[in-house]
């Protein structure tokens, strides 16, 4: 590919993320999981135009996660499985995720960059509301849980939790980040701590995963308090949601909860100070945090914000995809 080819691909690509977006959300690559289907078939089993469907499933086939065969038939593609809602590494709420709230937060960046105020619906408020809506808050909870779940397996192979006994995953939706914890160390006890109207789904996810016997959830609002009930509390990309004004209530609360040998985990990918085209995902993630009115923070500023509640950081630890945990104790 030449170097125009590359920047038009670039220019073009939004198209992808509305056509994988689309096809998770008609379920097209749980469908075609057992066979081929003719397209015509397909449409009429999900009521929707014939002629527009056929066209989707031709792009994703030219995006390799279908295969279009003779006749008009379409089958998943291996590169398409992970697409599938029950696939073991799943990105269909990802899918679903970046084809909705993304793609319209991403819509005024223009004016956040502008402003540098937040230019799509944000705050606490907007949180509570999206999650009172059982089908966006299912779509934004399951992109969450499957990043975390991920990630959770990768600090259990990094992160020493010899010295902890419960571990809280604060503002963790389903907890899907204590999963690997608990699954790699017997010893371990889990909470999750996030709005009350979760705790139904948070739990059938956690017995779902096998860890529902080693695993409570506590509803409530990291903005108001945190419960003291564990020795080491987890936020996983909390912190990179909110300015840094918000970021200091939610952090004065989480060393409040803390007791003296507690620690805090910070689940972020972090900014470095150049960065290069291998720095993608981490700026990708700043931008759209501006758009929210929240930020990708250097190692710099992290240290400022918990210097500024008494915190201070005392490793950090390298995890896989360009995570890392930030280890913070009392000062």
């Amino acid at each position: 590919m030449t170097d125009r080819e590359q920047v038009i691909d670039m220019i073009t690509g939004a198209w992808k993320t509305r056509v994988i977006g689309e096809g998770a959300r008609l379920g097209l690559f749980d469908r075609l999981a057992d066979g081929a289907h003719v397209a015509d078939d397909l449409a009429g089993e999900l009521g929707v135009n014939a002629d527009g469907l056929m066209r989707l499933l031709r792009g994703l086939a030219t995006l390799g996660l279908v295969l279009h065969e003779p006749g008009g038939r379409f089958s998943l593609a291996p590169l398409g499985v992970c697409l599938r809602r029950d696939a073991p590494d799943s990105l269909n709420g990802m899918a679903g995720h970046w084809a909705d709230r993304l793609w319209n937060s991403f819509g005024g960046i223009g004016e956040s960059i502008r402003t540098g105020e937040a230019s799509a619906p944000s705050g606490p408020e907007h949180f509570v509301e999206q999650q009172a809506d059982p089908v966006r808050s299912d779509i934004f909870n399951r992109a969450m849980a499957e990043g975390s779940l991920r990630v959770g397996r990768s600090l259990a192979r990094h992160y020493d939790f010899a010295g902890c006994k419960v571990l809280m995953d604060v503002g963790g939706g389903y907890g899907a980040l204590l999963v690997g914890p608990l699954e790699a160390h017997d010893h371990l006890r889990g909470v999750v701590f996030d709005l009350p109207v979760l705790a139904d789904a948070a739990s059938a996810y956690l017995r779902e995963q096998g860890a529902g016997d080693r695993a409570r959830y506590l509803g409530g609002s990291f903005f108001e308090s945190v419960p003291a009930v564990a020795d080491c509390l987890m936020l996983k990309f909390i912190l990179h949601d909110w300015n840094d004004e918000t970021s200091l209530r939610i952090l004065t609360h989480c060393r409040e909860a803390m007791g003296e040998g507690g620690r805090v985990l910070i689940v972020e990918r972090i900014v470095p100070e150049t960065v290069s085209p291998a720095d993608q995902d981490v700026i990708r993630g700043d931008l759209t945090m501006l758009t929210i009115g929240g930020k990708e923070r250097t190692e710099a500023e992290y240290r400022a914000l918990l210097a500024d509640v008494g915190l201070a950081i005392t490793a950090i630890v390298p995890l896989d995809a360009g995570y890392s945990a930030i280890e913070a104790r009392r000062t």
